[in-house]
C-alpha cells in the first residue's frame, strides 16, 4: 500500500523535511517522557545532503529507489549518521515498504527516536500499525518515545493497548498512554481516561485529567458536545487542579451553550476565585449585545467580588450597553466594585460620565482617582471632548491642570480655544498645562497666544515651556505661522529672539533662513550663537554657502566648528555623488583640528569612487585620523567594482598594516578576498 507520497512535488520535500523536524520536535517535546528521550535523541544530521538527494530523485522511479537505498540502510549495518539520514528520507518519501525497517528501530535505544520521527507522520496506515506493535517490544525511554509518536498519530485503533497501560508500574509509561489516549479523543478512550481519574496514584493525577481535558476537547471538534460535556462536567466538579476545572469551565461553555449564561452566573457567584476570574475572562470574549445586556442585569444580583470581576469583563467587551449597570456599580459602596466601575467608565461610558470623572479625580482616594483619570483619557463618543472643556470652569486648579493634560493625551483640538483661555489662568501649575497642551493642539491660530506667553514671560520656567510650545506648533505649521514668528522678532528680548530664532529653523525656506542669517550679526552674543546653532541644523541644502562661509571666517572658533559640522551634515544628505565630494573636499580643507578632520573623513565613507579612497588613504600615516581613515576607506572600497581591484587591493592591504582595530581588520579582509562584492 502506497502512503500516498508519490505525487509530492520536489520544491515542497525540500520545505518539508525542515518543517516536519520542527513539528515532531516539538510534539516530542511536550510529551510525558520528552526531556529523558530527547537526552538520548541523536545529534540532528546537517541537511543539505539529505535535501540533494530527495531534489535529484526527479521522478517516480528515481523516488522508489531512492527509498529502496535508504530502507537497504536501515537493513544494514551502516554507521548510525548514515542510518539518521535514511530516517529522514524515509518521512519525506516513504511509502508503506519503508514501515517494517523503521519499525525494526522502534527498540533501539539510539535510533528509536528517528525512526518515529519518520513514522508519525506517514499516512499510511501501515505506520501506525507499525508503533502500536513496538510498544510491547520496547523498554524504558524508547517505549515512552513510541507511546508519545501514538499519540501524535491520534491513533484511535491503539486505545485498547493504552488503556492496559494506565497500570504500568514505570509512571512515565502510564502518563504518556495518558496522553496518547487523550490524543485518541473516543468515547473509549474517554471511559477509560475517567477510570484512571479515580484511581489513579497522587503523582499521575495531573497527567489523568490532563488528557482527559484534551479528550474532551477532541470529542467537541468531532461534534460529540454531549460525551466532551459529561468529561468537563466531571473535572469541574473533582478535586482537580486548578488550571483543569478553569479550562473544564470554558470547555463546558463551549459544549453547552444554551447553558452558558447560567454556569457562568454560578461561576462567578461561587466561592472559587479561579472560576470567578475564568468566568469573567470567558464573559469578556462571547460574543454578542445581548450577551453584554444580559450579564449587566445580572449584575446587582452577584457579591462584591463577582460584581467587581464582571464589571471588568463589561469593560473589556467596550459594549455601552453595559453602561447603565456600570453607572449603578460606580455607586456601590464596596470600594473594590468602585474602583473597577470607575475603571470601566473609559471603555463604556459617554459625556455624561465626565463630571462624575472630573469629580473623582479630586479624591481623596488615591486609586480612584488615577481610575477616573485614566477614564477620562479612555472615554469616546460625541460631546465628551466639550464636556471636558465645561468641567474647567468650576474645577479647582489642580484638577484644572489634569482636564488640560487629558486634552493634549486625547489629541483634542477642538479644545483649543479653552487651552488658549488657561494661558491666562491664576495658577501657574494650570499655565503650564495649558502651554504643555498648545504645543499638541496648537496651530495657526493660536501661535499668536503662544508667542505673547514667550515674549512676556520672565519666569524661566514657563519661557522655557512657552518656547517648546512654539517650536512645536511651527513645526506643524510651517510657513503659515512665519509671518507671526518674523512679527514676533521685533522689540523681543534677547532670550526670546533666541527662542524664536528655533521656531524659524523647524518653519524652514527662504524667508526663515534669510532672518536667521541676519540674526547673525544681532548685536547680543547669545542671539549670534543661537542663530549660529539654527544654522548649523538647517534641514536643507539652501543653508551650505552661509555654513561654509562660517567655517572659513567667523571670528569665533565655536561657530567655525559649527558651521563645518553643518556643512558636512549637507554634504552627507547630497545623493550626488560628485556634489558630495566637492563638498568634502571643500571642508577637509577648512579641518584645522583632528576631531574636525575625523568628521569629514566619516563623510568620505559614503562617497563610492576611487577619488574618495585615495583621498582617505592619505590619513592613514596619521595617528591622530588613522582609525577614521581605515574605516572610511573599507567602506568605499567594499563598494568599489571589479574595475578598481587594484586600487582596492593596495587600500584593504595599508589599512591592515596600519590599523589593530579587530573588526576594521576583518572587514578590511573581507573586502581584501573579495573585492567587488
Amino acid at each position: 500500500m502506497n502512503c500516498g507520497r508519490g505525487n509530492v512535488g520536489m520544491g515542497l520535500l525540500v520545505g518539508l523535511i525542515i518543517a516536519a523536524g520542527a513539528a515532531s520536535q516539538a510534539a516530542a517535546a511536550r510529551a510525558p517522557g520528552a526531556k529523558a528521550a530527547a537526552a538520548q535523541a541523536p545529534a540532528a544530521e546537517s541537511l543539505p545532503l539529505v535535501e540533494q538527494q530527495i531534489v535529484a530523485a526527479k521522478d517516480a522511479k528515481a523516488r522508489k529507489d531512492l527509498e529502496t537505498r535508504a530502507i537497504e540502510t536501515l537493513k544494514g549495518d551502516a554507521p548510525r549518521a548514515d542510518k539518521e539520514r535514511a530516517c529522514r528520507i524515509l518521512k519525506i518519501i516513504g511509502t508503506a515498504d519503508a514501515v517494517p525497517a523503521l519499525a525494526a528501530l522502534l527498540p533501539n535505544a539510539e535510533l528509536s527516536h528517528m525512526a518515529r520521527f519518520a513514522l508519525e507522520s506517514m499516512p499510511c496506515p501501515e505506520a501506525g500499525k507499525g508503533l502500536r506493535e513496538a510498544i510491547a517490544k520496547a523498554s524504558g525511554q524508547a517505549k515512552v518515545g513510541v507511546i508519545n509518536s501514538v499519540g501524535v498519530r491520534e491513533d484511535a485503533a491503539a486505545v485498547g493497548d493504552l488503556a492496559g497501560l494506565l497500570k504500568d508500574a514505570d509512571r512515565e509509561v502510564a502518563a504518556a498512554a495518558a496522553y496518547a489516549l487523550g490524543r485518541a479523543g473516543t468515547p473509549e478512550a474517554a471511559a477509560a481516561l475517567a477510570d484512571f481519574r479515580a484511581k489513579a496514584p497522587k503523582d499521575l493525577q495531573a497527567a489523568a485529567a490532563d488528557a482527559s481535558l484534551t479528550a474532551a476537547e477532541r470529542l467537541l471538534r468531532q461534534g460529540k458536545a454531549d460525551e466532551a460535556a459529561r468529561i468537563y462536567q466531571e473535572l469541574g466538579a473533582q478535586n482537580c487542579p486548578a488550571h483543569v476545572r478553569a479550562a473544564a469551565l470554558a470547555g463546558l461553555v463551549k459544549a453547552r451553550p444554551t447553558e452558558a449564561t447560567q454556569r457562568l452566573l454560578e461561576a462567578l457567584g461561587g466561592s472559587d476565585p479561579l472560576l470567578c476570574g475564568q468566568a469573567a475572562q470567558i464573559i469578556s470574549t462571547l460574543p454578542g449585545a445581548e450577551v453584554t445586556r444580559t450579564f449587566a442585569g445580572s449584575l446587582s444580583k452577584l457579591p462584591p467580588a463577582a460584581q467587581a470581576a464582571l464589571v471588568r469583563a463589561l469593560a473589556a467587551r467596550k459594549d455601552p450597553a453595559a453602561r447603565s449597570a456600570v453607572l449603578e456599580a460606580a455607586r456601590s459602596a464596596d470600594k473594590g466594585v468602585r474602583l473597577a466601575a470607575v475603571a470601566a467608565m473609559g471603555t463604556v461610558g459617554s459625556a455624561a460620565e465626565v463630571p462624575m470623572l472630573v469629580n473623582l479625580t479630586a479624591s481623596d482616594e488615591k486609586d480612584l482617582a488615577t481610575a477616573a483619570q485614566a477614564s477620562l483619557l479612555l472615554v469616546s463618543g460625541e460631546g465628551v471632548n466639550e464636556a471636558l472643556a465645561a468641567a474647567m470652569k468650576d474645577a479647582a486648579p489642580a484638577v484644572r491642570a489634569q482636564l488640560l493634560d487629558a486634552m493634549a493625551a486625547r489629541n483634542a483640538k477642538s479644545c483649543a480655544a479653552t487651552v488658549v483661555r488657561s494661558l491666562g489662568d491664576s495658577d501657574a501649575s494650570v499655565r503650564a498645562s495649558a502651554l504643555k497642551a498648545l504645543a499638541v493642539l496648537g496651530g495657526k491660530p493660536e501661535m499668536a497666544a503662544a508667542l505673547e506667553v514667550l515674549k512676556a514671560a520672565k519666569d524661566a520656567t514657563e519661557q522655557s515651556a512657552a518656547r517648546d510650545a512654539v517650536l512645536a506648533m511651527s513645526s506643524r505649521a510651517k510657513e503659515d505661522v512665519l509671518p507671526q514668528v518674523l512679527a514676533a522678532m521685533q522689540g523681543a528680548d534677547a532670550q526670546a529672539r533666541g527662542a524664536l530664532l528655533g521656531a524659524l529653523g523647524r518653519i524652514g525656506g527662504e524667508k526663515a533662513l534669510a532672518a536667521v542669517r541676519a540674526a547673525g550679526a544681532d548685536k547680543d552674543d547669545p542671539v549670534k550663537d543661537e542663530a549660529v546653532r539654527v544654522l548649523s541644523d538647517w534641514p536643507d541644502a539652501a543653508a551650505a554657502p552661509c555654513l561654509l562661509e562660517l567655517a572659513r571666517t567667523a571670528a569665533k572658533q565655536s561657530h567655525q566648528v559649527l558651521g563645518l559640522r553643518g556643512y558636512v551634515r549637507l554634504a552627507g544628505q547630497e545623493t550626488s555623488a560628485d556634489t558630495k565630494a566637492r563638498m568634502l573636499t571643500e571642508a577637509l580643507e577648512l579641518a584645522r583640528r583632528p576631531d574636525e578632520k575625523k568628521l569629514v573623513l566619516g563623510a568620505w565613507g559614503g562617497v563610492p569612487t576611487a577619488e574618495a579612497l585615495k583621498v582617505v588613504m592619505k590619513y592613514l600615516d596619521d595617528t591622530a585620523t588613522k582609525a577614521e581613515a581605515a574605516t572610511a576607506a573599507v567602506a568605499i572600497a567594499g563598494k568599489l567594482g571589479s574595475a578598481d581591484k587594484a586600487l582596492v587591493a593596495d587600500a584593504m592591504k595599508k589599512v591592515l598594516d596600519g590599523t589593530r582595530d579587530a573588526k576594521t581588520r576583518k572587514e578590511a579582509q573581507k573586502v581584501l578576498s573579495d573585492p567587488g562584492k
